[in-house]
């Protein structure tokens, strides 16, 4: 009747009035909130989810791993930091832009090409909320003081003398350009690199606090440089991990997801534990600092389940590249070389029972643990020997959101969420990986075999378990 008709009109015109708002709340709570959280200069022994023998307790990164999966397989495309950050950024190898060997220094300009796509904007492209809390090395445009060149294209390699030199060619009053907000970042809070000038937080390009004024000189394996009075490098940890549960309280708020990439500084020196950790682990300064940075991925895991978001976020976490063991190296300050002495003193084995550390092209330069949790999609209790990438993170995200990746980005990406469910697949999801070593030597991973193209680590390590014959030879292979 005519009743009806206008009803079921009344009806079927407010439902069309709501489906745009309907559509667009579905759509963003399929898209999952992501989280890359970063460890620095860690390495496959420190966990002990990886090495029961560790000891450093990791309680909070245990469960992450056994409520998701484990990567047995899993290595950074590079065994240093700043080129293993460019691969997570751009999804390509840094080597083949202008990082051939090193890393970037203090007061170095950006790595990341301009107009390169990077994770960051490809995903706010796509609707999320993007956020960097932590660690940069990747380079900003520094302000030049009036009258002062500088040449922008020298990257790394400087000594003391030239850093103090540059450093005073740049207006650490202005704002910075060029860094995360130039590469997809919504919002930027964190550090430039730890152990090296300017020692203090940089927000959204401006540095937070007082000018700096002060120069830093001493014991904790840092480099001389601009310090900011009251400077403090067991703050560092803390203050972060505030900002990011900050950051996460708020986004959770909005209808769009979000991505947090937590670039975090420890074990990195300066190894500095804050007072509540000292003596928790059996390994030191070293440990108690992972423990210190073990517990606050725990209160941001509550975090998550506390705001019932825990089911649809994507938690990852791993390390930049393997762990340098030897700090002591870096400082005639006795308590931050218990790194160094790790074996030696405690028994621990930083990269486990694999061969080299931080800058070698063995497999302790660059196997690095990866956890992924996010208990929608990953089964718990999850473990893959599937060979992966650090590269790999874009392709990853375009594959959970499905979208394709844009032409003539992430070069040498690949979309590992396939792996997530945890079942067996035909093919695997890369054949080989390339991996680059401090001093720009090359190896390739594939099946069962490596070959490295120099006769040594192509870092720092002499191994004496390696006969001398070995050096008479151009390359390796295993």
């Amino acid at each position: 009747n005519k009743y009806s008709s206008v009803l079921k009109s009344t009806v079927f015109t407010g439902i069309l009035f709501l489906l745009p708002g309907f559509f667009l709340n579905t759509f963003a709570q399929q898209k999952p909130n992501i989280i890359y959280i970063l460890a620095d200069d860690m390495g496959y022994g420190d966990l002990s989810c990886y090495n029961p023998q560790s000891k450093i307790n990791t309680p909070n990164i245990d469960r992450l791993a056994a409520n998701g999966m484990k990567f047995t397989n899993a290595h950074s495309a590079s065994s240093v930091c700043t080129p293993s950050r460019y691969s997570i950024m751009t999804g390509r190898y840094a080597w083949r832009g202008k990082m051939k060997y090193g890393v970037l220094w203090t007061y170095d300009w950006p790595l990341i090409e301009k107009g390169r796509l990077t994770v960051g904007q490809f995903l706010k492209d796509n609707g999320y909320n993007t956020g960097i809390i932590g660690k940069w090395h990747l380079g900003w445009n520094w302000p030049i003081k009036p009258g002062e060149k500088i040449d922008t294209n020298k990257l790394g390699g400087r000594g003391m003398k030239e850093s103090r030199a540059r450093e005073q060619q740049i207006d650490v009053t202005r704002p910075l350009k060029g860094g995360p907000l130039a590469c997809g970042f919504d919002y930027q809070f964190g550090i430039d690199i730890p152990s090296l000038p300017p020692f203090c937080f940089i927000e959204n390009g401006n540095i937070v606090g007082p000018t700096l004024t002060e120069v830093r000189n001493d014991d904790e394996g840092m480099f001389p440089g601009y310090n900011q009075k009251g400077w403090k490098s067991d703050e560092i940890m803390p203050t972060m991990m505030s900002k990011a549960m900050t950051f996460v309280n708020e986004k959770a708020k909005s209808d769009k997801p979000f991505f947090l990439y937590l670039p975090l500084t420890v074990p990195h020196h300066p190894i500095s534990p804050g007072k509540e950790y000292l003596g928790k682990s059996q390994m030191g300064h070293y440990g108690d600092a992972i423990q210190e940075m073990d517990d606050y991925i725990g209160k941001l895991m509550a975090l998550l389940k506390e705001l019932k978001i825990d089911r649809n976020t994507l938690v990852i976490f791993t390390s930049d590249n393997g762990s340098i063991m030897d700090v002591g190296a870096f400082t005639k300050n006795p308590q931050w070389s218990v790194a160094g002495s790790g074996l030696k003193l405690f028994g621990h084995k930083s990269n486990g029972d694999l061969r080299g550390i931080k800058g070698d092209i063995y497999e302790g330069g660059h196997r690095i643990p990866f956890i992924a949790s996010w208990s929608k999609v990953i089964p718990a209790g999850k473990t893959s020997d599937a060979l992966i990438s650090l590269t790999d993170l874009f392709a990853t995200t375009a594959g959970i959101i499905n979208k394709p990746l844009p032409a003539d980005c992430a070069d040498d990406s690949f979309d590992i969420s396939v792996l997530f469910k945890g079942k067996p697949i035909k093919t695997p999801v890369r054949e080989t990986a390339i991996f680059h070593s401090s001093k720009g030597i090359f190896a390739i991973e594939k099946g069962d075999w490596k070959y490295i193209e120099a006769n040594d680590s192509g870092g720092t390590l002499k191994s004496p378990l390696i006969k001398d014959s070995i050096y008479t030879t151009p390359a390796q292979l295993y």
